[in-house]
């Protein structure tokens, strides 16, 4: 992938990550922490009904691209599959509203639970066009999609903030879902000669099962992969209150900052690794990008755990913890980014089945050390429990590809990893009184890992040169 290429999908996700970085503090302003919580809880459903009922073919179609010549009873045979199970799954929804709405907010709505069906085929189809979109090599097209509905969700919390008669549980939850609706429509416009051409086409039955045999170990992975990253907001309604969702979420959504660079590079990475298997790059180039990945991502965190404390200025005071918390919600989005590149052997092997079983590993890890503290720290405890259960999945995930695929050197990548994680866990359980000196501790360690990494800055040029 052409640098200029590389740009124009970092610009359009920079954007996005910039409108809902805007978009956290006027949620605070505009709406109570129990609806900020519960508009997590739309979210939360809403992720889990994509993950599962793509079947993991999105990433099938992903890995296949590049291998076959008709590309629209590709994207057919990967979309009709899941689509058929969620409308079934929608009808039995139905049948148990009560349930289910008792279940996301602890009480009966009705209205909630229509929006949240609508949500569950939007996200789906913004999925697979997303997916679309990217293997097209479409940056332009792939940033209006990241701009647009949260631009508009923006202007509208903000209104709220100005005019009472917005600040509704409901109007919040149904301008969310319109926000996603625009962003596939936009999606589809750009698409349409692809969706035309994929309507027109047929599902190709012989190959759904090599499909569904890489994708679904990916949508296993997936479901426990969601776990162990929103298992946090589920135990922290369960054993705290939507007020501690709310704060958590907001200390999350402000770690986007780090999460903005996930997207970027998970955007172009697996179209451009498996491109690289393809055409036989050499090996040492992943590892190079692996080195720059740690570099970047464990200097993120030491300049943020520098400056948290400024966060509280600009948010309502039942926020004040969030500097403390941040740190710890940083490690979720730049240790995942990491192992996109140091576990890539496992998907490159085509080894998928392995997936699930590091991921519900982590996940246990990540219920038990919850169920510890979250009664004890409320959501510090929450944002503590996720950092080490990643950690935890760094680590597994990396040990397995090195030894399905290629091994690289790691000593100094496990040194510095454990190092920031220690860190960051130690700060998201502090206070005020110990802030001074996590500041200082956090500068010691950006100028350790600058020097610790020191003969990784010439390889830059990697980026520089048009590397993907």
């Amino acid at each position: 992938m052409k640098l200029k290429t590389l740009m124009g999908y970092a610009s359009g996700t920079a954007i996005g990550a910039l409108l809902s970085f805007a978009i956290l503090p006027a949620l605070a302003w505009a709406f109570t922490q129990e609806d900020v919580g519960k508009i997590v809880m739309l979210q939360v459903a809403c992720s889990l009904v994509a993950v599962m009922f793509s079947l993991g073919l999105d990433q099938s179609y992903v890995r296949e691209f590049n291998e076959v010549d008709d590309k629209s009873v590709l994207a057919k045979s990967c979309i009709i599959p899941g689509l058929c199970l969620l409308l079934v799954f929608s009808l039995i929804t139905t049948f148990y509203s009560d349930s289910v709405s008792e279940l996301l907010l602890g009480t009966s709505d009705t209205f909630f639970l229509s929006v949240a069906i609508f949500s569950f085929f939007t996200l789906f189809f913004e999925r697979f066009f997303s997916v679309f979109i990217r293997m097209q090599e479409w940056a332009l097209a792939y940033s209006v999609t990241k701009i647009l509905p949260k631009a508009f969700f923006l202007s509208f919390v903000i209104s709220a903030f100005f005019y009472k008669e917005f600040q509704q549980f409901n109007t919040l939850i149904l301008m969310q879902a319109f926000s996603w609706l625009i962003a596939v429509t936009v999606m589809a416009i750009y698409l349409r000669k692809n969706l035309k051409s994929t309507l027109m086409s047929s599902i190709d039955v012989g190959k759904l099962k090599p499909l569904l045999y890489f994708g679904l170990p990916l949508v296993i992975n997936g479901i426990a992969f969601w776990g162990l990253t929103y298992i946090d907001r589920l135990m922290l309604a369960h054993y705290s209150s939507f007020a501690d969702v709310g704060l958590y979420a907001l200390a999350a959504g402000f770690a986007g900052i780090a999460m903005l660079f996930q997207q970027i590079f998970a955007t172009v990475w697996h179209p451009t690794i498996y491109r690289w298997v393809a055409e036989g790059v050499n090996v040492e180039r992943v590892n190079a990008i692996s080195n720059i990945l740690q570099l970047f991502a464990f200097l993120l965190i030491a300049i943020v755990g520098c400056f948290s404390w400024v966060l509280p200025y600009f948010l309502p005071a039942e926020y004040f913890a969030i500097e403390f918390i941040i740190i710890a919600c940083l490690i979720q989005p730049l240790f995942i980014m990491i192992s996109e590149v140091s576990g890539v052997g496992i998907s490159v092997a085509r080894s998928t089945k392995f997936l699930p079983a590091i991921t519900i590993i982590s996940l246990v890890c990540n219920v038990l050390l919850n169920m510890l503290l979250i009664p004890i720290f409320g959501a510090a405890g929450a944002a503590v429990s996720t950092a080490i259960s990643i950690g935890l999945y760094l680590l597994l995930k990396t040990e397995l590809s090195m030894r399905l695929w290629h091994a690289f050197p790691r000593a100094r990548f496990y040194l510095c990893g454990s190092i920031v994680l220690i860190g960051c866990v130690s700060h998201g359980l502090a206070n005020a009184e110990t802030a001074k000196f996590f500041i200082f501790a956090w500068v010691c360690l950006a100028v350790f890992v600058v020097w610790i990494y020191r003969d990784i800055l010439p390889q830059l040029k990697v980026i520089k040169n048009g590397a993907f």
